[in-house]
């Protein structure tokens, strides 16, 4: 048996159905003239068994018998009756209109296995109508099975039973399609789903799965394939949903959050040999909110990434409801969701506006706008942000920004959720306000695991995981039994008893009948605890361009809600080209020898040019690093990251180039051509080269700098480097060293550029003579100049991409 949902046996029923429509398997249900009469209809957490004598009203007003609450569903949608023997559903007049298989109806029959989407195909008000059948037995005392009668496979998945979604009779047709748009033969309405996704084909008597063309790919047993051949044994996984081949009916499966979160025996060591994690094992069942809490440096962090694959253990498993994370991290990773303990967030955006940026990004670029709007609107309904949905996210409290940030990771409705430290910096009132957000998001059907070192509302989770120092379980199990068994009345005596080395605690909680309980008692073997082999990358949502054009209009939209960013970009090179009209430059038409003060106004232009530049760009890279980190690990392209602060930097600072250029040469009277055109145009290309460049050394900077506090420091440093190294002040050429430094300053370069353009080595008395070779007058040095600048900025951007890369997850490094 392959890694995968089954850890039971598939079995074959049969049913009263086939067709295009699911499957239905009678239990028992009241027959009439040998047709059903009792129905359940199912969706949007109502189930209402379906009594012949009466109708029923579907829609959105409370008072319905069957409430649908969803955007596009009306008040009164449809009615659903009992007539001449079989059950008909009829629409009311509604304003989206009724959906059967993708076709808008306005009557038809229903029977067991028929889906009805309301207002929507695929989305909105879905429901369904299964047979009414007797109580199952119960499943390895975790009381009654919850089986769908329209299945025609169940299996049991960590213990529990799991009820297929749909599914299709597929002998009959060569092809069948799988997607998002109504038009497809099984329609999958999530929107990590491309429109068409995947096709199942029947060529020559064998059953292929071909991928055509989706963002999120297709996968067989973990592994995307572009095409492959289909098994009995094998699972399909598209998006969310999981679809098996039995016999010959396709069986959907989906992944509504309720889903098992085991960890084996998961190790970490650093070089040195310093043990991170030891051995930890622990399993987090369905909707349960897992604390996990520590002193620092017991490997809280690096629990987290181990367990949401960012950081792969040394060591071990991490199993997500019985498949291996590690080896099916890209089908799965958009099922777990991570806050980090630094917001996510563009504080510059409002609320709505970031997460609909963060949409696009995170969805495949086949989802029209409206849906990513839909998904964004849901949201915010769902975390109670709908009055806070235009303000901007830095007039947020540390609570609602916080909240932003969870809502950010339920655009894709994963079905874990990792918290790091989200109540880090809050007060006791905001941190009990985020543990009962948590508790609620766990309630509605996902697993929640948070990172805290707050105490304060540990009550309110359904585990705890004490961790000691050097990556140890101390105790694992409810929170109510934790300081009963560690012996102590106050968590702050338990972190002052870990300081005693000589203590084995989690030799003692190994040995202990919690750890039997609560751990070895729910704990089941994964299939195989071997090292895995190369994990493929996950993949991107959107291509390359439409990454780009997202964050180009991100970053535009945020520079535009800063003012005072916007203000000094505006201000700075007018002030820095008036300084220098400030410093005197002599005549630059006189005769040779005659003005020893031309090079005054080059120095300026060229340390302006490097200020603006530099100072543009070197805490952009920094400042965003969470963000970063997180979006490159949900599929964001490195280089489109990059090109996109090069496109928006470089357009900003070229233009500042030329504005500095023209305000400091105002009424300045030079010669009537340069080197091949006008000494104005020269001089503006020039400086604008240069200000690209430092742009590109500013990045340069910000992807070195540890925190944004660094980089002033650095960029002083840097600016005095350019005025040293630029040739005015000192005469370089045939200065050994000094030399050879000065072809990596790129002020130096765009000098000998506006000084060939003025022929300022004639103008200037020969203190050094003879005069810098660069600064001569004539096109094929001045054209060198630019090009070694050109390249310099080629070069910083390429080693900027490089250290973006040890900041990414190390699944994302080389791709």
């Amino acid at each position: 048996m392959k890694h995968c949902l089954l850890l039971g046996i598939v079995s074959r029923v049969n049913c009263s159905r086939l067709g295009d429509e699911p499957l239905s398997c009678l239990s028992s249900p009241r027959q009439k003239g040998g047709l059903v009469t009792q129905l359940v209809v199912e969706g949007h957490g109502t189930s209402v068994t379906l009594d012949p004598g009466r109708s029923y009203r579907l829609g959105r007003d409370p008072g319905s018998d069957v409430v649908v609450n969803a955007d596009r569903v009306s008040r009164t949608h449809a009615v659903l009756r009992f007539e001449s023997g079989q059950w008909i559903l009829e629409d009311a007049g509604s304003s989206n209109g009724t959906y059967e298989n993708g076709h808008r109806i306005q009557r038809v029959v229903i029977g067991p296995g028929t889906r009805i989407g309301l207002g929507h195909p695929a989305e909105g008000g879905l429901v369904h109508f299964r047979a009414a059948h007797a109580q199952a037995p119960p499943v390895q005392g975790r009381g009654a099975p919850d089986m769908l009668s329209t299945a025609t496979v169940r299996f049991p998945r960590a213990g529990q039973w799991r009820k297929p979604a749909a599914a299709r009779d597929v002998s009959r047709a060569q092809v069948t399609r799988i997607g998002r748009a109504p038009e497809n033969d099984m329609v999958v309405s999530d929107l990590r789903v491309s429109r068409r996704h995947a096709e199942l084909r029947i060529i020559d008597g064998v059953h292929e799965i071909v991928d055509v063309g989706s963002r999120m790919g297709t996968y067989v047993n973990g592994r995307r394939v572009r095409q492959a051949r289909i098994s009995p044994n094998d699972l399909i996984g598209i998006g969310p949903y999981t679809f098996q081949l039995v016999d010959d009916t396709l069986v959907e499966y989906a992944d509504t959050g309720e889903v098992c979160l085991q960890a084996h025996d998961l190790t970490v060591t650093v070089e040195g040999g310093k043990v991170l994690l030891d051995h930890v094992t622990f399993p987090v069942g369905e909707k349960c909110l897992l604390a996990i809490i520590g002193p620092s440096g017991s490997g809280k962090s690096t629990l987290l990434r181990a367990l949401t694959g960012l950081r792969p253990a040394d060591q071990g498993v991490v199993t997500y409801d019985g498949r291996d994370l590690y080896r099916d991290y890209a089908e799965l990773r958009s099922r777990i969701g991570l806050v980090p303990q630094d917001d996510i967030l563009h504080s510059q955006l409002t609320v709505r506006r970031a997460l609909i940026y963060a949409a696009e990004l995170r969805f495949p670029d086949d989802t029209r706008k409206h849906e990513r709007k839909a998904r964004v609107d849901e949201v915010l309904q769902q975390l109670g942000l709908e009055n806070r949905k235009d303000n901007r996210i830095s007039s947020l409290s540390g609570g609602q920004r916080k909240r932003v940030s969870v809502a950010l990771e339920l655009l894709t409705k994963p079905s874990l959720l990792f918290l790091d430290e989200p109540t880090s910096g809050l007060d006791p009132g905001l941190d009990k306000s985020v543990m009962q957000m948590l508790r609620g998001l766990a309630d509605d059907g996902r697993t929640v695991a948070v990172v805290t070192h707050s105490i304060a509302n540990l009550d309110i989770c359904d585990r705890l995981l004490v961790m000691a120092p050097g990556g140890k379980i101390a105790y694992f199990g409810p929170p109510q039994e934790a300081l009963p068994f560690l012996g102590f009345t106050d968590w702050a005596d338990v972190f002052l008893a870990f300081d005693d080395a000589s203590k084995d605690w989690a030799g003692e909680y190994a040995r202990s009948s919690p750890h039997q309980k609560y751990i070895a008692a729910e704990l089941i073997e994964p299939v195989s605890t071997g090292r895995h082999v190369q994990r493929e990358s996950p993949p991107k949502q959107q291509s390359w361009a439409e990454q780009l054009s997202t964050l180009v209009r991100r970053y535009c939209r945020g520079i535009v809600a800063d003012r005072l960013f916007l203000g000094i970009t505006v201000a700075l090179p007018i002030v820095m080209g008036l300084l220098a009209r400030v410093v005197p430059t002599g005549d630059l038409m006189g005769p040779p020898n005659s003005n020893g003060n031309a090079a005054n106004l080059l120095l300026i232009l060229c340390i302006g040019g490097c200020l603006t530049g530099a100072a543009n760009a070197v805490r952009e890279l920094v400042k965003e690093r969470a963000i970063y980190q997180r979006e490159r690990a949900v599929g964001l392209s490195r280089s489109a990251y990059l090109c996109s602060k090069l496109l928006v930097l470089g357009l900003i600072t070229v233009v500042q180039g030329v504005v500095l250029t023209y305000v400091a040469m105002l009424n300045v009277e030079t010669y009537d051509t340069g080197v091949f055109t006008a000494p104005l145009t020269e001089l503006s290309l020039a400086v604008a080269l240069l200000s690209f460049t430092a742009m590109t050394v500013g990045l340069l900077i910000s992807a070195l700098a540890k925190t944004s506090e660094t980089t002033m420091p650095l960029l002083v440093l840097v600016t005095l480097i350019q005025l040293v190294f630029c040739g005015a002040l000192v005469h370089l050429d045939d200065n050994p060293v000094m030399e050879q430094i000065s072809w990596l300053v790129p002020a130096r370069w765009a000098l000998a550029a506006l000084a060939g353009t003025l022929d300022v080595g004639q103008l200037i008395p020969h203190i050094q003579d003879p005069p810098d070779p660069l600064w001569s007058q004539d096109l094929g040095t001045w054209v060198l100049d630019m090009s070694v600048l050109a390249i310099l900025a080629v070069l910083c951007a390429f080693l900027v991409a490089r250290l973006l890369r040890r900041h990414e997850p190390a699944v994302m490094r080389g791709k």
